[in-house]
């Protein structure tokens, strides 16, 4: 299995999660190599010759890829995960090399591999299109909800809080969408509760995206919006449960671990109703367009106004994200494994 050191996000999660629940099992053993540290030089250098040196070196019968970057000529078969197509659809706030690396080698990288490995179903649809690929050698296999979600204490509200709180978690790259939450908070009507609301971005400061920094401070919301900076990932629960809703109006997702993980501390979602999130969050969250502004703001101001709205999706939210397990994930993606490597036995032994 090969990692990328010093990454965050979503990618992250899934690639150290799955690996904890692989080395639960007694069915599977697994040599994690990683890619280095010190830039992309290095991570080039090191997908030319240092993976496919390891991989020997481990013995193993299949790599799996976790995390978008593999060998470029492995020398066993490939499992490969693509959580969603945003570098080539939406590239806006991804680095450079990133850009690069999706343009000129995912494809081959894709095409080559034995199986590709996706979190849902919309995803894998996607990606068969994009990249012409069999439809059999695609794989949705969803992830996880770590178990440090559940089971929180939530802030004590009034049914109207004179502050509730929304979390939008970050960093807001153009898909993310903070604009529509931002226009939300400024062109509230007086008297509602989203006039009095606060909402705090995670993942993110103001020295990174000056660009609405200056929007909020024209707009009069300085006083209002908190950047909370690159949270760790124990951080994050206390931060979903604290808060009143958790905005996740993406325009495009390959999962979306955030409203889930606000689901399982039992904070409602207000999300966008495009791409694979209704097949995520379910009737469990409020789902809207994400560019409609009027709908997005009578959601949330419908959570913060009603409380009886808020305990339903409260007991729904936490139901549904407890459907989704990293030991369920486990055991499909031992399944592409076992899959993977019985038909390379087959074919070593017709060659």
């Amino acid at each position: 299995m090969t990692l990328i050191e010093g990454r965050v996000g979503g990618t992250s999660v899934y690639a150290n999660a799955l690996l904890r629940a692989l080395a639960e099992r007694d069915d599977v053993k697994v040599e994690v190599i990683s890619a280095p540290a010190g830039g992309a030089f290095n991570t080039i250098k090191w997908m030319v010759s240092g993976a496919r040196a390891r991989v020997r070196q481990t013995g193993a019968v299949v790599l799996h890829c976790p995390a978008f970057l593999a060998p470029l000529d492995a020398t066993v078969p490939t499992v490969l995960t693509v959580h969603d197509l945003s570098l080539g659809r939406m590239p806006s706030g991804h680095p450079l090399e990133w850009r690069m690396y999706y343009r000129l080698l995912l494809p081959h990288l894709v095409r080559k591999a034995r199986a590709i490995i996706t979190p849902t179903e919309a995803t894998r649809k996607d990606v068969i299109a994009a990249f012409g690929l069999p439809p059999e050698h695609v794989v949705a296999t969803p992830p996880g909800v770590d178990r440090r979600f559940f089971g929180l204490s939530q802030r004590a509200r009034s049914a109207e809080a004179r502050e509730p709180v929304i979390v939008f978690p970050g960093p807001p790259i153009r898909r993310k969408n903070l604009e529509i939450v931002l226009r939300a908070l400024s062109r509230a009507p007086a008297g509602s509760a989203l006039s009095t609301a606060r909402l705090e971005i995670t993942g993110a400061s103001k020295a990174d995206f000056p660009r609405y920094d200056r929007w909020i401070s024209d707009n009069g919301l300085q006083t209002r919006v908190t950047w909370l900076g690159a949270l760790s990932f124990e951080d994050l629960p206390n931060v979903y449960a604290q808060a009143d809703v958790l905005a996740y109006p993406s325009f495009m997702e390959g999962f979306g671990f955030p409203p889930l993980e606000a689901m399982a501390t039992g904070t409602p979602v207000v999300a966008s109703n495009t791409s694979c999130l209704p097949e995520v969050l379910g009737d469990a969250a409020l789902l809207v367009e994400p560019t409609d502004d009027a709908a997005f703001a009578a959601a949330v101001e419908s959570l913060l106004r009603e409380p009886e709205l808020r305990r339903r999706l409260s007991i729904q939210g936490a139901a549904r994200a407890a459907t989704f397990t990293w030991e369920r994930c486990a055991e499909m993606t031992v399944e592409v494994y076992r899959d993977v490597a019985g038909a390379s036995m087959r074919s070593s032994k017709t060659a």
